[in-house]
């Protein structure tokens, strides 16, 4: 259902790690630089994800009465029950013998 692949939230959460940890590392210590720069990376990848899921409702097909018609009516079909199966094909197979 969601356009692209996680492949998309990886390299989104890699330029957010490189992007924070570069602007970090110039103001303070290298190790609380890698601790943004992690922050961002996971941060980085939810906001892809949720964009990448609200780009999917946005960008979805919309469906139509005629569907949603095909679609019930092949549903009743797929409702029968395996009794109600072979008892029809048992009434069948009786009116050709």
């Amino acid at each position: 259902m969601m356009n692209g692949t996680l492949l998309w939230n990886l390299w989104t959460a890699v330029f957010g790690f490189l992007f924070i940890f570069l602007i970090s590392a110039q103001v303070t210590t290298f190790d609380t630089a890698v601790y943004r720069g992690t922050i961002g990376f996971f941060s980085f990848f939810g906001i892809s994800y949720v964009f990448r899921t609200l780009w999917s409702f946005v960008a979805a097909p919309v469906d139509t009465a005629e569907d949603h018609h095909n679609w019930a009516q092949s549903a009743s079909y797929t409702d029968m029950d395996a009794e109600e199966t072979s008892e029809m094909v048992r009434k069948l197979l009786n009116e050709d013998a």
